[in-house]
């Protein structure tokens, strides 16, 4: 029998994403959000543990949110099969007033 880990809900939402790359800002897509973090698509995960930062949009929104993440889960490419590649981030500091718009973003959602 399959246990379910997850006690957050989960929207099914593709947002555009940057994230720190040593020196530079990569750009990727989500799959899904949570309360607690995101799964990101990459063909070049970071590694397990690693902290970063981390900014994205919500719709309907003008200003990014950008918070400090960590990588708590790695799906490489060699393992994802028919998946997409990527990595599960856990947001690290998100602000009250961020913290409420992912909330209301997932209320939306989960409303659907």
């Amino acid at each position: 029998m399959s246990e379910e880990r997850r006690i957050q809900y989960r929207a099914p939402v593709r947002l555009q994403v940057e994230y720190e790359c040593m020196e530079d800002f990569l750009v990727d897509y989500t799959a899904n959000i949570s309360i607690g973090g995101m799964f990101i698509e990459t063909e070049t995960p970071r590694p397990l543990g690693s902290r970063f930062r981390l900014r994205f949009q919500l719709p309907g929104l003008t200003s990014a949110i950008d918070t400090m993440a960590e990588v708590r889960w790695v799906l490489t490419p060699e393992e994802a099969g028919p998946l997409p590649p990527g990595m599960g981030i856990r947001f690290e500091d998100l602000t009250e007033e961020d913290r409420a718009q992912v909330q209301s973003l997932l209320d939306g959602w989960e409303s659907r």
